[in-house]
Parts: C-alpha cells; structure tokens; sequence
C-alpha cells in the first residue's frame, strides 16, 4: 500500500513536492492544506495547482479542517511542510507517523521568518536549506539533511538569493525523500541558534522585501 502524504503549506516547493509524490509509486497525495497567502514570485497558487490536478484540497489553510481531525480519527504517514505560517500543536504532531518541515536557512541559524532577508541584512557569506522533523518549537527539531551555499550580499536583491535556495531546495528534497526510513535525523546545535519573529520586520529595511527598491519604497524612503 502507498503511505498517504499531506502537504502543508504554498508556493512553489510545495507544487513540486505535490509532483515529486503523484510520481511516486510509494507515496498518494491524501490532503494539501494550503495556506491561502501566496508567496508573491508564484506564478500559479498551490490551490490552484491543486484544482487543476483534482488533489484533494483543504483551502482554508488550518489543519482543523483536515476530515476526522477534531473528531481524532485523522492520521498520515508522513506530512512535508513548506511555508506553512502556523505552529503546529502537538495534537497534530502526533497523528503524523513522521513530519517533516523545509526551512530557507542552514539551522540552528535563522529560524523563524524570513531567514533570507535577514542573512543578507546581516550580511552572512553563507546561507542554507535545512529539512527537519517538526516538534512544538520554531524550526529547531532534529535535522534530516541540509546545503550550504555562499551569498553575496553586496550585490544580491533578496529575490536573486531566494530562487538560489528555492533551487537547492528542490534538490535537496529529491535527494532525501527516498532515503527517509534510513536517516537518523541529528540534533541541531542548539547553542547557535538564532531567530527571527513577524515584530521583527521593520528592521529589515531595505531588505523587507524582494528588492532594494521595493523595500524603500514599502517605507516611504523612495
């Protein structure tokens, strides 16, 4: 029998996980909760990739919605989250057999939002892609797999740096998916970790959006 899958989250990752497993002989899409807040470089929403594919769809975004789940009859072999807003309660977690989650950085470092933003406002050299299982805290569950790659923040717009780790990303799912049941995940190394939280943003400047421009503009310096 294939392992049922819900996807959790929007964008572009998500699309591509939502192909990677309708490919699959071992894996059936049973849910894609879609967050309803696009990331604005999509050019087609989750939830429409989902209507034209007939995926079974959950648009409102909240796994409450998810059939049998208040009732606590839900669960699922695997859940791959991809830019989902939420925290996901420990309910949750534990209908899950395994759950995993892809975050733009190279953890413990940058959890939170926008971690992309901030490594070029921090000026960092190097950035990442991390897949992790998920618990109750932000982004700093046990490691599967991860990429490193330089950054160059004297002459990249956030936009150009983001479809680099889109782009690793995508890799990075091809090359650990298939190896889930043999992965040990590890611990991260706590002691390093940095974060970042929505009250955050205003101090991202000219790096609050996609580019320079934009981002001044946003703020009325332009």
């Amino acid at each position: 029998m294939p392992k049922n899958v819900v996807i959790c989250g929007k964008g572009e990752l998500a699309i591509f996980a939502c192909d990677y497993f309708n490919a699959s002989p071992e894996y059936t899409v049973s849910y894609v909760v879609a967050d309803p807040f696009e990331p604005v470089s999509s050019e087609l929403t989750l939830i429409e990739y989902c209507r034209n594919k007939d995926l079974p769809l959950i648009e409102s975004g909240k796994i409450e919605d998810l059939p049998g789940y208040k009732e606590g009859l839900f669960s699922c072999d695997l859940c791959l989250v991809i830019f989902h807003k939420r925290i996901l309660p420990q309910a949750y977690i534990d209908c899950c057999k395994r759950i995993v989650n892809l975050h733009l950085s190279y953890l413990p470092h940058y959890r939170g939002v926008r971690p992309v933003n901030w490594a070029l406002k921090n000026s960092e050299r190097h950035h990442g892609v991390t897949l992790h299982e998920i618990n109750e805290g932000i982004d700093d569950g046990p490691i599967l797999n991860q990429v490193s790659f330089c950054i160059y923040p004297e002459f990249e717009e956030v936009i150009d740096t983001y479809n680099r780790a889109i782009a690793y990303a995508r890799q990075l799912l091809i090359d650990t998916l298939p190896l889930l049941d043999r992965i040990i995940p590890f611990e991260q190394r706590h002691e390093e970790m940095s974060i970042y939280f929505e009250k955050d943003n205003a101090r991202l400047e000219e790096r609050m959006t996609f580019t320079r421009e934009q981002s001044l503009t946003m703020l009325g310096r332009h």
